[in-house]
């Protein structure tokens, strides 16, 4: 393998991806462990695959927000390094599979030119921190989660506390009290909060998680004021690493810490961390997420054909949805199961850059959700989709199956 270098002008994710050729040539070389090499490649992304020879790569995407010129830098990387698939997961990530090891290095510098990192996207760390889709158009939220999410991911990626943890952290933000993103199976989850002095905050969910043995979180805090949740989830995160099981890998998450310790005991321990950490509150800068370019206004043509068939109307009954900001309209696109071939990608934001915002939400379910849809602009959209096999109606209903694809 010939050595590699960047060309980034980022020199920590520069020194990152030429530390991961160096331990991969070490790796091949028999100078690193497997295990320790397992370790250090999971929290670069690449996860191995049953197949030999071949990895999977699970790029992070905050809160599975994606611009075109992003979607379409990873369907080249797909097309040059994988299989020419791009797989939506529950975690709003994209996965790419068949990757050789010895061009991983390459792949991530290539993703990182349209700032997107595959850093701590698996392995004992913080995965990636989601949140409601529609978050920042909802009409029933109280503000826009998305700047809090996007702090989260920032202050915890590469953060030594959090880089080997006996198991995984999951984190989530829900833009209202319907809790779509399922506050209640992570091991934080946020649900958005004004108390009565006009101050924002969150209601507090602990501990929650799915696999063999499910638990629902418990609810810690009905206000907990926004600069506190970034010192308080690092207070819990150093009472994890520090009381959580290491041994058995089975009993290594956050709610068998719980199980083990009690609720008041864990929630003990942080309050004691809390007065021993360095920032006491942590001011969230709210402009760090900003509106997308919004589409062109123009005077789109009236295709009464489309407007008065039944696949037109039960399309939009069920994937589109008003937005907060008065005459636009979020659509929900359906992916059989959560796949989308690079070409039909490329085709995708072809069709839906006259009529769409410049930001593309990956949805829990491994759909997709367009934003600022103009109401004229519909059944353009619609006619669009339609060919492309993106205008299947039903989104989130119980024909919306999700899948995994194993490894």
């Amino acid at each position: 393998m010939q050595s590699f270098r960047t060309e980034l002008e980022n020199p920590i994710v520069e020194k990152d991806i030429i530390d991961l050729e160096k331990k991969i040539r070490l790796f091949r070389e028999g100078k690193i462990h497997d295990e320790k090499f397992r370790s250090l490649r999971l929290a670069r992304g690449v996860y191995g695959q049953r197949q030999p020879g071949v990895q999977m790569v699970r790029i992070k995407l905050p809160f599975g927000k994606v611009t075109f010129k992003q979607l379409l830098r990873i369907a080249d990387v797909s097309d040059e390094y994988a299989s020419g698939n791009l797989h939506l997961t529950t975690r709003q990530d994209i996965q790419i599979h068949y990757v050789s090891l010895d061009r991983t290095p390459q792949l991530w510098e290539e993703l990182e030119r349209d700032d997107i990192t595959l850093r701590e996207a698996c392995g004992n760390t913080v995965r990636n921190v989601t949140s409601s889709p529609d978050s920042g158009i909802n009409p029933n939220e109280v503000f826009d989660v998305s700047p809090y999410a996007h702090a989260f991911f920032s202050y915890f990626l590469r953060n030594p506390i959090c880089q080997e943890m006996g198991r995984k952290i999951k984190f989530s933000f829900s833009s209202d009290e319907r809790d779509t993103a399922y506050s209640y199976i992570h091991d934080l989850g946020f649900i958005p909060k004004i108390n009565e002095q006009g101050e924002r905050g969150f209601k507090v969910m602990m501990a929650g998680g799915l696999g063999a043995q499910p638990f629902l979180a418990s609810p810690i805090f009905d206000f907990l004021h926004e600069d506190q949740i970034i010192p308080y989830a690092e207070s819990l995160l150093r009472v994890f690493d520090r009381y959580g099981e290491r041994t058995n890998r089975n009993k290594a998450r956050l709610k068998y810490l719980v199980q083990k310790l009690g609720l008041d005991e864990v929630l003990r321990l942080v309050e004691e961390e809390r007065i021993a950490n360095k920032s006491k509150s942590y001011k969230i800068d709210r402009n760090t997420v900003p509106e997308p370019n919004l589409p062109e206004a123009t005077t789109y043509p009236v295709l009464d054909e489309v407007i008065n068939s039944i696949g037109y109307k039960h399309w939009r009954a069920t994937n589109a949805v008003a937005q907060k900001q008065e005459g636009f309209f979020g659509v929900y696109i359906k992916v059989s199961k959560g796949d989308i071939k690079t070409d039909l990608a490329r085709k995708l934001v072809d069709a839906i850059k006259p009529f769409v915002a410049d930001e593309i939400r990956i949805t829990q379910n491994q759909g997709l959700l367009l934003k600022y849809v103009r109401e004229d602009a519909l059944p353009s959209l619609y006619a669009a989709l339609n060919p492309l096999g993106f205008a299947i109606p039903g989104f989130d209903s119980i024909a919306d199956v999700t899948t995994c694809p194993g490894t």
